[in-house]
């Protein structure tokens, strides 16, 4: 991350971080709403990952992305750590199995059945998790985010925030139509600020080869940035011909 964005990300984080409490504290379980009351929960995955990419500097703690189940809820924590190994490894080794959590604005606490309270942070920027309920709970917070500034006029009416892939910006804006051939979804984009961040272009079927009828099937929850995704959790293929200046390459070349 370079120094040029952490003024935006900083107003960002801090807008999510509100959000998250709302939105969690009206969704959980009632067991957990207590934050002084350890309910139970279900760690559904642990994975270690790098928050900033190969941007990062040296001084940057290793981070492990939590994900837990409360009810037919979910959450999400991260744990950063030096003496990472130490002390997030205990906790990795409860995947699937039954513990207790509870939480405040900004932390959570996991307790195992045979160990001390573990504090990890609220929420997290992890985007590979295998569970779709552990996807959405990393989303939610940046879509509530970005919904919640000022709209910029520039965008389209119908343009709509995807949280973003990138380290430099959480969340960018998204258009995305059927072309008149019905073989293709082309997407326009733009930043926080509504300047244009370009197109990106999707074959009009699934990784399946289904078809994939209406734009408004997208789950905005499920989707980011270069990878779209179904309501039924269907991903829609990414279109990989080679474009110059948005042109096709090779006219008449099927979509792949």
């Amino acid at each position: 991350m370079t120094p040029s964005f952490l003024p935006i990300r900083f107003k960002l984080l801090t807008l999510m971080a509100s959000v998250a409490c709302v939105a969690l504290s009206l969704t959980l379980h009632a067991a957990a709403r207590a934050s002084k009351e350890f309910a139970p929960a279900t760690l559904v995955e642990a994975v270690d990952y790098t928050p900033c990419g190969d941007g990062c500097s040296r001084f940057v703690s290793p981070t492990t992305a939590f994900c837990f189940r409360l009810g037919d809820q979910f959450t999400v924590g991260e744990g950063r750590s030096y003496l990472h190994g130490e002390k997030f490894s205990g906790l990795e080794e409860f995947a699937g199995k039954p513990l207790s959590l509870r939480f405040n604005r900004r932390s959570l606490w996991v307790r195992t059945p045979d160990g001390p309270g573990l504090k990890l942070s609220r929420g997290s920027h992890y985007e590979n998790f295998k569970d779709s309920g552990c996807i959405r709970a990393v989303h939610q917070p940046i879509i509530a985010a970005a919904n919640a500034q000022k709209r910029p006029s520039k965008l389209p009416t119908d343009a709509f925030p995807l949280a973003s892939s990138g380290y430099s910006d959480l969340f960018l804006w998204y258009q995305c139509a059927l072309d008149a051939e019905k073989t293709e979804i082309v997407c326009q984009s733009w930043y926080s600020n509504g300047d244009s961040h370009g197109k990106d272009f999707f074959c009009a079927r699934t990784l399946a080869g289904e078809p994939v009828g209406a734009v408004a099937t997208l789950d905005p929850l499920l989707s980011q940035t270069g990878r779209l995704v179904l309501k039924s959790g269907a991903v829609v293929r990414h279109d990989n011909r080679g474009r110059t200046n948005g042109v096709l390459d090779r006219p008449g070349e099927a979509c792949r």
